[in-house]
């Protein structure tokens, strides 16, 4: 099975919109589930299920105690985790705070060289119909609005990604139309982020 990708516009640099290229990014058919990745090794080995899903609890438990422990883990032949630390407050001197202030932030993985070596499959076009959504101005933004609480009317609630899909808007624009209209007291947010979804604001009149 050969890998599709399709092609992104380099976004433009400062207020330089044209002469704008184009780079190749894969299209991922899906998520393969942990489920799935159990499944798929146990059916080519000599594992069963439960002592892959043993062995993986021990390395994300084994892992989280020594990351904790200011470590760095090898996790076999695909990479190394790391962590990274932030301070609550912005920081000038660095005699000015304490440890109290400081905690972890965001986990890394550094991908190693050999198994990037290894991911070296074919790749096709992708077919029209699996091509990323490109950044339309087919829809003026009070088209886009009417189209969203149309939307709104027939569903309980609607997310950035099935709002991009409605208008043809790329990911960042998409968020900046939802953001003005939540400011807008035009739509409600529920949730938070990645869970984050949009819905209609009731007792109010729709528009702009």
């Amino acid at each position: 099975m050969s890998a599709l990708y399709d092609f992104l516009p380099v976004p433009p640099k400062g207020n330089n919109e044209s002469g704008s290229h184009l780079y190749p990014k894969l299209r991922p058919y899906k998520t393969v589930s942990f489920d799935e990745l159990t499944e798929k090794i146990a059916s080519h080995s000599g594992l069963t299920k439960g002592n892959i899903l043993a062995v993986m609890e021990e390395i994300e438990n084994w892992t989280k105690q020594l990351l904790s422990e200011g470590y760095r883990v090898q996790i076999g032949n695909i990479g190394t985790v790391s962590a990274s630390l932030k301070a609550d407050a912005e920081v000038y001197d660095k005699e000015d705070i304490h440890a109290q202030s400081i905690r972890f932030d965001k986990m890394r993985v550094t991908v190693s060289k050999q198994f990037s070596k290894q991911c070296c499959g074919k790749v096709l076009r992708a077919p029209s119909w699996k091509k990323f959504q490109q950044s339309s101005c087919t829809y003026t933004e009070e088209e886009r609005l009417a189209l969203l609480q149309s939307y709104l009317e027939s569903h309980d609630y609607i997310t950035r990604a099935e709002y991009g899909a409605l208008t043809g808007l790329l990911k960042y624009k998409a968020w900046q139309d939802l953001d003005k209209w939540v400011k807008a007291h035009l739509i409600d947010i529920k949730g938070r982020a990645p869970h984050r979804v949009y819905v209609k604001r009731k007792g109010q009149d729709d528009g702009l």
